[in-house]
């Protein structure tokens, strides 16, 4: 249900939702969890949840807050090869990370942040 939802305010058809999110469950490792209630999912498992909705509906354009943060190696791999296979279709691809081989990867272009100072360092 989590994953048709944006399909369907889409107003996409009944089939193409249920293959798209057929095949988003299956390719992000899901589908054992299909009818489970989101709130009850891993960490890793939500972060996957929250991948796949955004890519139910196909963006333009995709935003993307720490997609890799807790999976596994296996889990890791699977969602680059996802979101290079998307990027290559045609798909703007922002992430925020502090995963660098990520960025390594996937990113034409990197813009990195400087550290956050505390409150107790000085500037020289």
């Amino acid at each position: 249900d989590e994953l048709s939802l944006g399909p369907k305010a889409l107003k996409r058809g009944g089939a193409e939702i249920n293959a798209r999110t057929d095949e988003l469950l299956q390719r992000l490792r899901l589908q054992h969890v299909a009818d489970a209630n989101p709130y009850t999912l891993s960490g890793g498992e939500k972060r996957r949840l929250s991948v796949a909705t955004v890519l139910a509906t196909g963006p333009a354009v995709m935003v993307l807050d720490e997609p890799t943060f807790g999976q596994d190696r296996r889990t890791w791999e699977e969602l680059i090869r996802l979101l290079a296979d998307i990027a290559d279709a045609g798909t703007a691809i922002v992430a925020v990370t502090h995963d660098l081989d990520f960025t390594g990867l996937l990113a034409d272009t990197r813009i990195e942040l400087p550290a956050w100072q505390t409150a107790t360092e000085t500037t020289p």
